[in-house]
């Protein structure tokens, strides 16, 4: 009797994850708890988004070195204890008071110690344990960031209205424990000889030992020989680009939206609608990827952000907003899929979360830096003039995507 392929429940664990991971929930519950709490607080909306600072940098610095942990002693336990830690900073944001260095703390110890719970630990597991349909596990893994950021807005803004914010960030926490931390231990395996199988579901009857997770694929670049890749730079550069306008865009949109005189609760529902179309965005482009040269994926997909940016720039009606926001979330949903994808096919397996693990950094830099940008740049001239700039940014990283090269050819990676 044929076993069935373990992979694929790693894969809806995963997803799962990410759904409670860091990543999403800043990205979709930081502008949905910054208004009360700046209403309450007397802080700025540029003092406020420095919070995302304190997260990006630490990011950026701190994602290689994960990276290299996840390489040597596994993704599995270094996801579980960052939830743990996820959930008891989330919980310590009922203690909150005016000092606004004692927020940008907090923010700093989430991403210095849940950072397990993002992209870099889960795209690990997922392309070990997939080759020829890596493209759309992880597109149906990363998809989480989606399904999490639908339900977390709304979930969090109907929180604050019945009980306030600071027991919304307690029942956030709650939520994540019930859910994540049992779901990390139970589904989520390293390398598929744990379960007698190879990737992509071939069944091997031979018994062997379970490789740790340093050599569990042999194939692919150190660091160093990638940073001399002009791969390497390409991705460096259009990636940063992308992550500066679509992250800016999707952390300004409720602010955006409310000071047009559009209610929180719609605001809410525009940014999960937005999560809703990430979701379609990951699944389509993992497809496609596995079909087609992904950066030519990648391009297709920054021409809907490119008109969503346009429109919001506009002052145009609710409804037409709602749809921007959609437009939007098709970039947000490919451009982590697109650069896992091409992490692995580039650089190999080897020393994939080390790699990937840079690039994450100064993406989440990026995502940090763009939303900061964009506040000082909207207090000055206006939100109309800030998605324009943005919409420049994706222009040019359009641009650099015409200038990668074809993958290299390698046994497996």
């Amino acid at each position: 009797m044929t076993e069935k392929f373990y992979g694929w429940r790693v894969v809806v664990a995963a997803a799962i994850g990410l759904a409670c991971g860091i990543a999403t929930l800043g990205a979709s519950t930081f502008s949905i708890f910054v208004g009360p709490l700046r209403s309450e607080m007397g802080w700025s909306q540029p003092e406020a988004f420095n919070a995302l600072l304190a997260v990006t940098f630490t990011a950026a610095l701190m994602s290689p070195f994960l990276g290299a942990v996840i390489d040597r002693v596994g993704a599995k336990r270094v996801i579980a204890i960052s939830f743990v830690f996820e959930v008891l900073i989330f919980a310590s944001f009922y203690f909150q008071d005016k000092n606004i260095a004692s927020f940008y703390f907090r923010y700093f110890l989430l991403s210095l110690l849940a950072l397990g719970t993002t992209h870099v630990a889960f795209a690990r597991v997922i392309t070990v344990w997939f080759d020829r349909k890596r493209g759309l596990a992880l597109g149906i893994a990363l998809s989480g960031v989606g399904v999490g950021g639908f339900v977390w807005p709304m979930f969090v803004q109907r929180s604050i209205e019945l009980y306030g914010w600071r027991v919304a960030y307690l029942i956030l926490a709650a939520t994540i424990a019930v859910i994540a931390i049992p779901l990390t231990f139970w589904l989520i395996k390293e390398h598929p000889s744990e379960v007698g199988q190879v990737a992509d579901g071939v069944v091997d009857d031979t018994p062997m030992p379970t490789p740790t997770p340093a050599f569990a694929q042999v194939s692919g670049m150190t660091l160093n020989e990638a940073l001399r890749a002009p791969a390497f730079w390409l991705m460096f550069g259009t990636f940063f680009l992308i992550g500066f306008a679509v992250q800016s865009a999707l952390i300004h949109l409720v602010p955006l939206l409310t000071s047009r005189g559009i209610s929180p609760m719609a605001a809410a529902f525009a940014q999960s609608m937005m999560f809703l179309s990430v979701t379609f965005g990951r699944l389509s482009t993992g497809w496609l990827m596995d079909r087609f040269f992904a950066p030519r994926v990648a391009m297709f997909y920054l021409l809907a952000p490119l008109v969503g940016l346009a429109l919001l720039s506009a002052d145009v009606p609710e409804w037409l907003a709602v749809g921007a926001a959609l437009m939007i979330g098709l970039a947000v949903g490919a451009e982590v899929d697109v650069l896992a994808y091409l992490n692995s096919r580039y650089f190999g397996m080897v020393n994939f979360a080390r790699i990937y693990g840079v690039f994450y950094g100064f993406y989440s830099l990026s995502g940090g830096v763009g939303p900061v940008g964009t506040a000082v740049v909207v207090e000055k001239f206006g939100y109309p003039t800030a998605m324009l700039l943005l919409c420049g940014a994706l222009v040019v990283s359009g641009v650099l995507l015409t200038m990668f090269p074809r993958f290299p050819v390698s046994k497996k990676s």
